[in-house]
């Protein structure tokens, strides 16, 4: 989503807390243009840490079930934040499964090539 210009994308996340035995849930923005991260414990519903930039995280390390490190926590990516996000991704990640029976195994050339050709 843009505001004023700024470009973001919005992640929920979640963080195993080892000491409190607890799965703590945050809502991550990322503004790619800049590398910074801002985290909102949503339980909470209050910041849990102001924008900071990150050089190291890309936008290509959010997707669903992925793990980012971010300040030493390791937080997973459960969920997309917002509908501008979840379109965003949802296009450019989308994926498609085949299956190929094993009477199909003699083909299976064919039909692997048939798919690349096809843009899938």
């Amino acid at each position: 989503m843009t505001t004023l210009g700024v470009e973001k994308y919005t992640f929920e996340v979640d963080w195993q807390d080892t000491q409190a035995d607890i799965i703590r849930k945050y809502r991550v923005i990322y503004f790619p243009v800049t590398s910074e991260i801002e985290m909102y414990d949503i339980k909470l519903n209050r910041i849990f840490l102001k924008k900071v930039e990150i050089p190291s995280i890309s936008l290509d390390d959010f997707f669903q079930g992925a793990q980012v490190t971010i300040l030493s926590r390791v937080l997973k990516v459960t969920d997309y934040g917002d509908v501008h996000t979840r379109k965003k991704f949802e296009v450019d990640r989308s994926r498609t499964f085949a299956m190929i029976k094993p009477d199909g195994y003699r083909h299976m050339g064919k039909i692997l090539d048939s798919i690349a050709q096809a843009g899938f």
